[in-house]
């Protein structure tokens, strides 16, 4: 697997330090470069080692993709170096943000890629198109082996940060996010959500879907995954338990409901910086093996 996992010890969640394989890079660039293109489908058959199709797409997609991986912009770079000093602060401002946003982005996909190795058989929402979606990261869908009845859902955080303590804490932040849930203040939103996702499901019923739906919030099956990739300063003495310490305290329930992930980097913003660099060469190559408008 390009993106292997190994078990740490907490007693706040099912906890797990991810590491990209170095052997298996280029599979991982591959998979997300299809992701960029929304291709699932394909990023599915790398996954499972098979070949790709080729599809049709408008001349936009691939360059669209690319921009999304690009940050900071060209044009603000030229503002903050040429700019006036009001001109030099914004455009600064605006190329912090753009880093953020990229990285972020890019994380959700990543962590895509690790809940499709972790769990091949079951229904995962596809990664944010647009930078900095509200919402939910993602949803994880288990059904019974007769795909009619939810055995679980889980629902997705992901954050890449150089500082991932305060984003968890903060007012408004992970730990809020999953507090809200619980206090049934956003049902409406997952319900939608998953309602939709659901329709996705081949055979399911209208009233399979709608009994599938009514189980997430009162069959007490839900689970929370909160994923994080950040720097190795992070590291506490022994591993990054203290990144989500109080996670039992916001979504009770046993310790398997609670899913963490760390991904760490020498440095995070160096680290998703080279890749995605390294996924935006592996779109070019795609685009420059294909003809026309097909990628």
């Amino acid at each position: 697997m390009p993106v292997t996992q190994s078990q740490l010890t907490s007693t706040e969640c099912d906890l797990n330090e991810w590491s990209i394989d170095p052997a298996k890079r280029d599979q991982l660039v591959t998979i997300l470069a299809y992701l960029y293109l929304r291709q699932e489908q394909n990023a599915e058959r790398i996954i499972e080692t098979l070949e790709t199709r080729t599809r049709s797409s408008t001349e936009r997609v691939l360059p669209n993709a690319i921009a999304k991986l690009t940050a900071p912009k060209p044009a603000d770079i030229e503002m903050s170096q040429h700019g006036d000093e009001g001109e030099r602060k914004k455009a600064a401002d605006r190329i912090k943000v753009s880093i953020w946003h990229r990285d972020g982005h890019l994380f959700q996909y990543l962590s895509w890629v690790v809940a499709r190795l972790a769990n091949p058989n079951d229904i995962l929402t596809p990664p944010h198109v647009r930078q900095a979606d509200k919402g939910f990261d993602g949803f994880i869908i288990e059904f019974d082996d007769a795909q009619k009845r939810v055995q679980k859902v889980v629902l997705c955080e992901d954050k890449a940060s150089q500082d991932p303590r305060r984003l968890v804490t903060k007012k408004g932040g992970v730990w809020d996010e999953i507090a809200s849930i619980c206090a049934g203040e956003r049902e409406d939103e997952a319900s939608s959500a998953l309602t939709t996702l659901l329709k996705a499901v081949p055979g399911l019923s209208d009233e399979e879907l709608e009994d599938a739906v009514d189980a997430i919030f009162w069959e007490k099956i839900r689970q929370f995954r909160v994923s994080i990739a950040t720097g190795e300063d992070q590291r506490g003495t022994t591993d990054f338990a203290h990144l989500v310490a109080g996670f039992d305290d916001v979504a009770l329930g046993a310790l398997s409901s609670r899913i963490g992930g760390v991904l760490p980097f020498d440095d995070v913003r160096i680290g998703l910086h080279q890749l995605a660099q390294d996924v935006i060469a592996k779109l070019q190559s795609i685009g420059s093996a294909t003809e026309g408008g097909d990628v």
